[in-house]
């Protein structure tokens, strides 16, 4: 059995932020509660985030969980950062609340996070100083998939491997050995037919960290085994391209391993602007092509999504889209013009998108042809995730979208429409002004965050876009 040399063994860990598909559903919450509030007083900001962990939890949970769940969460996460005992919040949440895009988020986490970190105990972070750790996970195992590929064209990798070859080695940590070096060690091991020890205890952290990366649409996971999402070649390419590494602990542990409380303190909280503060990085969007592979894991309403969004359209300049809000508005376009050719073909060129002019209020004008020309002035707000939400997830509306909408009555509608790796939902919402004052919809000042229950509106059968899909082919 194959376990990492004891001369070059040091096994690398991090605190097991408890990821499931809540966490998605948390971040957003938190994320649209930001931007809602802005900074806001650190015991606030706490109480904030134990709300919202309680709330979608789905069994009563102790206090001290709770605490122990939200400080792990904006460590692990830089969900914040505080400054004379206010919350600031990272660029990281601000960048989730105004994009909606999950994948993203964990893109911009994947590609910040390095060993040694400030996630971690200074005990672990002396110990990997002394060391001479160096490594940043995501950029490592990203580049040996590229020279794997380049070498034996496809190719997977399960989280034991990960753990033995790379995670727990110096030479890899520490020495900075190449990947193609990795590459022929785990070769050579598998043309020996030699096991890997798969214990759960001593691959975990390598499996977590793989998994954060497929939460970051970078990988595929199948029956435990890892591939890339060649997909993402953008955000690939940005992530092996970045040379950022934040420094300053080799800077404060001594050669005996001791530090300073005080120079730890102050690095501390660098390293928590730091890791919080991400630059904007078009290149971390993710595309919705990107978001599912084209196999039998996924339905075929999802490759119909596909063609739909693939097919230029001149409502839409460019052709094929790629921004978060207008793949939601090129769903509800062709829903719409769907709809209304089913009653009057004539009218469909009257559906038209309007979203550039962003002073409207509303992103697409559609017609109820069931009532003659009857308009219906349509607000698109779109979410990517990797999962089905399992709580409604709010979202924001503008000062200006609700001026417009308590102007146009019942001809306002928004459409909520929920991307994921399972397919594509839209819930509408109609006359939300007249929704609000029936208390089915919650609006909180500021920026307006928008709760919803399913009192609110419906969710609407695509059934009709994916079978004019179907006919255009």
């Amino acid at each position: 059995m194959y376990k990492t040399p004891s001369k070059h063994y040091l096994r690398l860990h991090f605190e097991r932020s408890r990821f499931n598909r809540r966490l998605e559903d948390m971040l957003l919450i938190l994320a649209n509660h930001i931007i809602n509030t802005g900074v806001i007083e650190k015991e606030q900001f706490n109480n904030l985030l134990d709300k919202i962990i309680r709330n979608t939890a789905t069994t009563a949970l102790t206090e001290k969980t709770i605490k122990n769940h939200r400080t792990e969460m904006i460590r692990f996460f830089g969900l914040v950062k505080y400054v004379d005992n206010v919350a600031v919040p990272g660029n990281r949440i601000s960048l989730l609340a105004q994009t909606q895009d999950i994948p993203r988020f964990f893109k911009s986490f994947c590609k910040q996070f390095q060993f040694p970190g400030g996630f971690l105990k200074p005990d672990k972070v002396s110990e990997m100083v002394k060391s001479g750790v160096r490594f940043k996970p995501a950029k490592y195992i990203l580049q040996l998939f590229k020279v794997a590929e380049s070498k034996y064209g496809e190719f997977a990798i399960n989280a034991a491997e990960v753990a033995h070859f790379i995670f727990n080695d110096k030479r890899i940590t520490a020495v900075g050995e190449k990947p193609v070096h990795v590459l022929e060690r785990i070769m050579e091991n598998r043309k020996e037919d030699v096991s890997v020890d798969k214990t759960s205890d001593i691959i975990r952290y390598a499996r977590d960290f793989l998994n954060y990366m497929v939460e970051a649409n970078l990988l595929h996971e199948f029956k435990g085994m890892y591939a890339l999402n060649k997909m993402e070649s953008k955000a690939i390419h940005s992530i092996i391209a970045d040379k950022g590494f934040f420094d300053e602990y080799s800077k404060i542990i001594k050669k005996d391993g001791t530090w300073s409380v005080d120079d730890y303190k102050n690095v501390d909280k660098k390293w928590a602007e730091w890791f919080a503060d991400e630059i904007e990085d078009k290149n971390l969007e993710t595309p919705i092509k990107a978001l599912v592979k084209d196999d039998a894991q996924y339905p075929e309403q999802w490759k119909k999504i596909k063609e739909l969004l693939e097919r230029k359209d001149p409502a839409f300049k460019g052709g094929a889209l790629k921004e978060i809000g207008d793949e939601g508005e090129k769903i509800v376009y062709e829903y719409e013009k769907t709809i209304v050719s089913k009653i009057r073909k004539d009218l469909v060129h009257l559906v038209k998108v309007v979203s550039k002019a962003t002073s409207l209020g509303y992103d697409i004008i559609s017609i109820n042809a069931n009532e003659g020309r009857r308009k219906k002035y349509i607000e698109v707000k779109t979410t990517k995730k990797n999962y089905e939400p399992e709580v409604e997830i709010p979202f924001i509306i503008s000062i200006n979208e609700w001026s417009v909408a308590e102007q146009h009555g019942d001809d306002y509608f928004i459409y909520r429409v929920i991307i994921t790796k399972e397919g594509v939902s839209i819930f509408v919402i109609q006359n939300p002004v007249l929704r609000r004052k029936e208390g089915n919809l919650i609006i909180e000042s500021i920026g307006f965050k928008v709760v919803y229950t399913a009192k609110s509106g419906g969710y609407i059968n695509l059934e009709s876009i994916y079978e004019q899909t179907k006919a255009n082919n």
